[in-house]
């Protein structure tokens, strides 16, 4: 393993290589039904939800949050741009007999007008430059209802980039391995990451590079002010304390429209 192989095969978000990877050994601990339960109270709360809300999970994976909604008796609708994903959302869905309305899309190509009171984003919410976010963000603007919300989770990017360069190395099953690196870029606050697959018995290989951007609190509400929100504020993530962008790793995010 001192010396990966010169060709690998494109795979990405959505394609069933890297898909079938994050299923079985990339789905982290903000899944877990213990994890959803624990942190329910702070998004009712911070969110002030009702049972009249119609609300959209963008980005929904596998259906986790979406489902916790729904046993709670509110409406939902779930969002992913993966098709295995929802494939995987309405199996474990129909076996919980809960009635969830799954969509094959974008977030970032959304094109909803006045439609959810609530737009709820968790460990999804990405964007790959300034413009792009201003441009979701108004999208999420035009999609919720008058006093409509939104939440989503960011990275405090003044912490993150001490994690970088990140290189981590794991065998998935014999002689199969999975590669994550990733660097930082402070100039102008991207992480850029790699994911390769490694099979030594098919030589079949995989790569899928992308980069997300991290932008700083006081950028976020001027691309929140730009894009139209005016009521926002920042709370420790998943909790209802203020964030503190000295001491705190990332932030939960709640803006009215």
């Amino acid at each position: 393993m001192n010396t990966l192989p010169n060709e690998f095969l494109r795979t990405d978000f959505g394609h069933e290589v890297y898909d079938e990877w994050y299923l079985e050994q990339g789905s982290y601990n903000f899944e877990t039904p213990e994890f959803v339960e624990r942190h329910f109270p702070f998004y009712e709360k911070a969110l002030q939800l009702s049972k009249s809300d119609n609300i959209l999970e963008a980005g929904c994976g596998t259906g986790s949050y979406s489902r916790e909604f729904a046993r709670r008796g509110y409406h939902v609708i779930g969002m992913d741009l993966s098709p295995n994903f929802l494939s995987e959302a309405q199996k474990i869905t129909q076996r919980e007999n809960l009635e969830i309305e799954f969509i094959l899309g974008d977030y970032n190509e959304m094109n909803f007008e006045e439609k959810f009171s609530v737009i709820f984003f968790e460990g999804s919410f990405f964007y790959r430059s300034k413009e792009g976010l201003i441009s979701l963000l108004n999208r999420i603007h035009k999609a919720l209802t008058p006093n409509g919300r939104f939440y989503f989770v960011h990275s405090n990017h003044s912490i993150l980039k001490k994690q970088f360069p990140m290189d981590n190395l794991s065998e998935i099953k014999k002689n199969v391995f999975v590669v994550q690196r990733g660097e930082y870029n402070e100039s102008n606050d991207i992480e850029r990451c790699s994911w390769l697959k490694i099979d030594l018995e098919t030589h079949k290989h995989y790569k899928c590079d992308f980069s997300i951007m991290h932008l700083p609190p006081d950028d976020i509400k001027n691309c929140l002010m730009e894009a139209g929100f005016k009521d926002f504020h920042f709370y420790k993530k998943r909790s209802l304390e203020d964030f503190h962008p000295e001491k705190d790793n990332g932030f939960s995010l709640v803006a009215k429209k």
